[in-house]
């Protein structure tokens, strides 16, 4: 009888243990502030929000996907200015090569991340976004983010440089999240008319 209980604590402090090394650690609610990781940091304000996968890359990453967002404060206090935003993958995206006509004539090759993104319950929108230099985040334009304010969910689905899918979504806060609400960033970032 011994042996039985001693094989079934064994067991049972083995799969907690399995289960503990193996989940993702709940990403932190609402808009962080971060350092810029950029040169030119003291001049630009950078926040982040965490989302979770729901079809994870190959590997299943530690750190969960971020939405980031980069923003130029007004120094006379007044709003300040988008500059960019980026969903944050972690692992390297698949990235096409797209010829495009140059003025003068020549072509020139234009690097693409395919993606496909939902708002709340509304139509996936298929667009194509500038990968970052890591090649492992996508840059998107203050219209998408315009976009992105408005809902409560976004649902972004892309490909990873193996052509498997990666889904992640993002909760946005509303105005009673801790610490900074998606409307206190669009303010912050001068991007405004969030109402639908």
């Amino acid at each position: 009888m011994k042996s039985h209980l001693i094989l079934i604590v064994l067991v049972g402090s083995t799969a907690l243990d399995f289960a503990a090394r193996t989940q993702q650690a709940a990403p932190i609610q609402g808009w962080q502030e971060s350092k810029p990781d950029d040169l030119v940091g003291e001049f630009r304000r950078q926040f982040t929000l965490a989302g979770k996968f729901l079809a994870p890359p190959q590997g299943n990453p530690a750190d969960p996907p971020t939405l980031l967002l980069k923003c130029a404060p007004n120094r006379s206090g007044g709003k300040g200015k988008f500059r960019v935003g980026a969903v944050v993958v972690g692992v390297p995206l698949k990235i096409r090569y797209v010829e495009v006509e140059e003025r003068k004539g020549g072509l020139s090759y234009y690097p693409e991340v395919s993606v496909s993104y939902r708002l709340d319950e509304g139509k996936p929108v298929v667009d194509d976004w500038p990968p970052r230099f890591d090649k492992s985040s996508a840059e998107f334009d203050k219209g998408a983010f315009k976009g992105m304010l408005r809902a409560k969910t976004i649902l972004i689905t892309l490909a990873d440089k193996d052509d498997r899918q990666v889904r992640m979504q993002f909760d946005m806060p509303d105005s009673g999240a801790a610490p900074l609400a998606s409307a206190q960033v669009a303010e912050t970032c001068g991007v405004l008319n969030l109402k639908k």
